[in-house]
């Protein structure tokens, strides 16, 4: 039995949706697909720029739709999309598993045959195209200028008491995040959730970070623009020092450099995800690493090494516990940490793409860490 897809959603915040489409959209709205065709239901508000700018074969006017409904159905666009499909003859669709539980019930009682997809909507996804490997290289374009100027800030930082001043403030993560985000929009793209966490702070990986930056402790800046025009993401993360690291410090950013490397090296089509984070498991117990969780508390390397990225910051495939076999045209991050209370945490994160014979870098910003 044909299938045919059905979405419903906003582009701006549907992944699926803006690959099908092409184009943002603020507000929800119906986009399928009719005998191979991709088509959208939508309001007038939006019909002239989805016929002009989108990816779509046909679009049908909400309002002009509506008047051809008998007057005994319900006046709304999920009775108009029926009225559609119908005169068309097609009843079976996948939807994916975020396809809204009452649109659901009202098409089915209709008569329409949706199966929820367990699976994803679109598995082409995870495959990128040269373009949207172009498109993910520029967003990292983005966070390679705003940690520039996040070196440049804290280079030019004052240590006194023991924390960071910047033009006679003192320097937070709430103000280095601020500046960051707004580099990054001057730029055309957004960041946000901007992480710049020091100390025992970085020590949780998803902490923003908060209050003053100490001086001698490890900061994790991570960074991961999204582009305004095309949506695709970047994502890359360094640590820095402003001050003068312990022996201890330096050791667990050496570990976490050499990690990475090795782990970039594995990357190639066939080769499973598993296999790259194990590699990188492999050199933190060689450098005498620990990762263990005491009184609740974990220390160690306690996350993936990474993930797909794409139209969304978090995408298929994983590079962690799970078996995936990396394919030519994914495009994943890597990025090894080691966190321990008292010493800090550290995360250095780059992206890739997954070619037939190797891994290509997708981010260049240097390594240097310790600024005097």
């Amino acid at each position: 039995m044909k299938r045919e897809i059905l979405l419903y959603g906003d582009s701006q915040s549907n992944a699926d949706i803006l690959y099908f489409t092409g184009v943002f959209v603020p507000d929800p709205f119906f986009s399928f697909t009719m005998g191979g065709k991709k088509c959208a239901l939508i309001g007038s508000l939006e019909v002239g720029r989805l016929r002009s700018n989108s990816k779509l074969d046909r679009v049908f006017d909400l309002s002009s739709e509506l008047k051809t409904l008998p007057d005994s159905e319900r006046r709304d666009d999920i009775s108009v999309l029926g009225a559609i499909l119908k005169k068309n003859k097609i009843k079976n669709f996948y939807v994916p598993k975020n396809f809204p539980s009452y649109h659901l019930e009202r098409l089915r009682a209709d008569g329409f045959d949706l199966k929820v997809l367990d699976s994803e909507i679109f598995p082409s996804r995870e495959v990128k195209s040269r373009a949207e490997i172009a498109q993910i290289k520029r967003a990292n374009s983005v966070a390679e200028a705003a940690f520039e100027y996040s070196e440049e800030i804290l280079r030019n930082s004052k240590i006194d008491r023991g924390i960071l001043f910047w033009r006679g403030y003192v320097l937070t993560s709430e103000i280095l995040r601020a500046e960051i985000e707004k580099l990054c929009l001057s730029l055309g793209a957004d960041a946000m959730h901007t992480i710049v966490a020091a100390g025992n702070q970085a020590c949780n990986p998803h902490e923003v970070g908060h209050g003053a930056i100490p001086a001698n402790s490890l900061i994790v800046i991570d960074i991961f623009p999204r582009l305004r025009d095309t949506g695709y993401f970047g994502d890359m993360t360094r640590t820095f020092l402003k001050g003068f690291p312990s022996e201890a410090q330096y050791r667990l950013v050496s570990a976490v450099l050499k990690a990475q490397s090795k782990a970039i090296l594995a990357i190639k089509a066939g080769v499973s995800g598993s296999d790259v984070h194990s590699k990188v498991c492999e050199v933190f117990e060689g450098c005498g690493y620990k990762t263990e969780c005491r009184r609740g508390v974990w220390g160690g390397f306690f996350h993936s090494t990474g993930h797909g990225l794409g139209l969304e910051v978090h995408e298929s495939p994983s590079l962690g516990t799970r078996e995936v076999k990396l394919k030519a045209g994914n495009v994943v991050t890597v990025e090894p940490g080691l966190y321990y209370r008292g010493l800090g945490g550290c995360r250095i994160e780059d992206n890739v793409a997954v070619e037939k014979s190797r891994a290509r870098l997708l981010s260049e910003y240097h390594y240097r860490w310790i600024l005097e």
